[in-house]
């Protein structure tokens, strides 16, 4: 070993980047630093290695990487690569030799790593592992949305959190749902303080719940990443979930970068005795390089149209309903059945006619409180007829949707039903020999199989909300565009981004990279919508041969008014599917349906 050596590790992750420099006789930390990168991986690796250079001058560094986005980094500057589990381990091992079971959050990253004495050496070993894959519910990022939410910076989450004091039920499983859950109680007066402790409860299930999967966390319990270094009351309430004793408890000192010292320390025992190629100039030049010109560069994709005439045929083939309704008539008397849709992040109704025609509609954003969004609906619609001179008479009420039960028993309706069967009724009034339905709503997915007017099959989205209209939302309203504007914007991308199929925060930073590199919002856009149907296809239906679908395929749900979502459909698959005049009301209209059904026959 050259006595003028230190070992560097440097943790890059999907967030963040890491540094630490220790010294190899002790392997104390000498310098360390948590800084995050903005989709500007490379910029911030060298600006950290260039500060540790200036710090400690006339030094040699043997470096290491780790971390997600660790080993592109160690390819280019020489340096050695190390898997951040067998990082994180080493680091474990040296300075924390009782520890059990170490939990770790990161930016889009939650580990869980069961530790073990090996009965030969007696070191401690990394026995099994329970990561996140497809979802970034409960991580760093998780925190970021809620504090977006709530509206407050994230570095003063752990503020808010601190001062709570009574904890309410938030999903911790993805960042849209969670959304769901807290809009209505901020609509409740409830404060920041307790959605914020409520938040880290949600965080702390979803770990011990969802990720550990049934695995025993047994005590002493290490606590690291950032998250947890930054909000101690986090790590509290993991103390307090799990059951821990304080003395159970291990928060390292600089556990934001313990897996980046762990990464330095395999310079002297998994690569003892090796040649490290990094060199100070010639690698940081590389780096300087490699972000001027390697850098997240995005796979080209075609427009949505070819020219102005396939765009023309398009819009042509898929009208939708202009929302001019006919006024009442003086002194009629209009019966009508109503049917009404309790969405997820929507509320939807529709008047039906003894006829079964939609003679008037309602389509609105539950803004917290579907209920007060109903009556008030309902009120203004009742005083417009009686405005016009006319009666209006209601012969059955029909619920349906995320609040099914709920709308039934404040409305004392006649019916009810769950979302599927009413929107396969109303796919197969608009298509009597549907053949496959697909409905994409605000959180939920719906793939219905039809075969000889029967269902079949059903498949719902479980876990995640990605693909999902709430996401399109969300980003939308960031830039500050109108829902209806939407599919325009997209149309006028000459390159699309591809954002692919992924988490709503995993698409966060992938839209980030793409902002930095220069994408218009107008290609972002149209990223977005087609990463719905990407989303669609990966992670609902998984089907790898189209023609199972048939050949009547009715495609509905609030998302599917997008008509860049619906394009994207068209290129994906290939197909031309029919999407009904009013795609966001088919759940009610179903609903209306079945309602006249039943009332019809006598049915209470």
């Amino acid at each position: 070993m050259r006595t003028d050596e230190l070992w560097v590790g440097v943790d890059v992750g999907s967030t963040t980047v890491k540094i630490a420099v220790v010294k190899p006789e002790t392997g104390k930390l000498l310098h360390s630093r948590y800084q995050r990168h903005n989709a500007m991986q490379a910029k911030t690796v060298r600006e950290l290695l260039d500060e540790a250079h200036k710090l400690f001058e006339n030094k040699h560094f043997t470096v290491s990487f780790c971390g997600s986005g660790g080993q592109p980094f160690a390819e280019k500057t020489g340096s050695f690569f190390v898997q951040e589990v067998v990082a994180n381990s080493l680091a474990v091992r040296e300075m924390y030799p009782k520890t059990r079971v170490a939990i770790e959050l990161g930016g889009q990253d939650a580990k869980v790593i069961f530790f073990e004495k090996d009965k030969t050496t007696g070191k401690l070993l990394a026995s099994d592992m329970r990561m996140n894959g497809v979802c970034a519910g409960g991580t760093g990022a998780f925190i970021d949305q809620v504090a977006e939410l709530l509206r407050i910076k994230t570095e003063n989450f752990e503020d808010f959190a601190s001062r709570g004091e009574k904890v309410y039920e938030i999903s911790g499983r993805c960042g849209v749902f969670a959304k769901t859950d807290i809009q209505p109680l901020l609509n409740q007066g409830v404060s920041k303080e307790d959605i914020a402790l409520s938040s880290f409860h949600a965080i702390a299930k979803q770990t011990i719940g969802g990720l550990a999967q049934g695995m025993e966390i047994k005590p002493p319990v290490l606590f690291e990443g950032g998250p947890l270094t930054f909000n101690p009351s986090l790590v509290s309430v993991f103390q307090q979930r799990l059951g821990l004793l304080s003395s159970q408890v291990l928060v390292p000192q600089h556990s934001e970068v313990l897996v980046a010292w762990g990464a330095a320390l395999s310079a002297g025992t998994m690569y003892k005795g090796k040649k490290c190629g990094y060199s100070k100039e010639k690698s940081l030049r590389a780096l300087e390089n490699f972000s001027a010109g390697n850098e997240n560069k995005s796979e080209e994709m075609p427009p949505f149209f070819k020219n102005e005439k396939e765009k023309h045929d398009f819009l042509r083939k898929h009208l939708l309903f202009d929302g001019n309704y006919p006024e009442p008539k003086k002194g009629s008397v209009i019966k009508a059945y109503l049917g009404i849709d309790a969405g997820s992040t929507t509320t939807k109704f529709v008047l039906l006619s003894e006829k079964e025609e939609v003679i008037d509609s309602f389509y609105s954003g539950n803004q917290g409180d579907p209920l007060v969004v109903l009556k008030s609906a309902l009120i203004q619609m009742n005083e417009r007829y009686k405005e016009a001179g006319a009666k209006l008479e209601i012969l059955g009420v029909g619920t349906t949707g995320y609040g099914e039960l709920l709308f039934y028993r404040a409305l004392h309706a006649d019916y009810h039903t769950v979302e599927t069967v009413a929107h396969a009724k109303a796919a197969q009034k608009v298509c009597p020999d549907v053949s496959f339905i697909l409905d994409i709503g605000g959180q939920d997915m719906k793939a219905i199989s039809v075969a000889n007017g029967v269902v079949t099959g059903i498949i719902l989205n479980e876990a995640c909300s990605s693909g999902c209209g709430s996401f399109i939302e969300t980003y939308a309203r960031s830039l500050g565009i109108k829902m209806e504007q939407i599919a325009d914007m997209a149309f006028r991308s000459k390159n699309p981004s591809k954002l692919g199929s992924r988490c709503t925060v995993f698409m966060n930073s992938s839209i980030i990279t793409e902002q930095r590199d220069g994408k218009k919002p107008e290609d972002i856009i149209a990223g977005i919508c087609r990463s719905i149907i990407d989303n669609v296809f990966t992670k609902v239906i998984r089907l790898r041969n189209l023609d199972t679908l048939g050949k009547k395929i009715v495609v509905q749900g609030g998302t599917f008014k997008n008509d860049a979502v619906l394009r994207s459909f068209e290129q994906h698959t290939g197909l031309t599917p029919i999407r009904p005049e009013r795609p966001g009301e088919m759940g009610a209209i179903g609903i209306a349906l079945l309602t006249k059904e039943r009332m019809e026959k006598g049915d209470k």
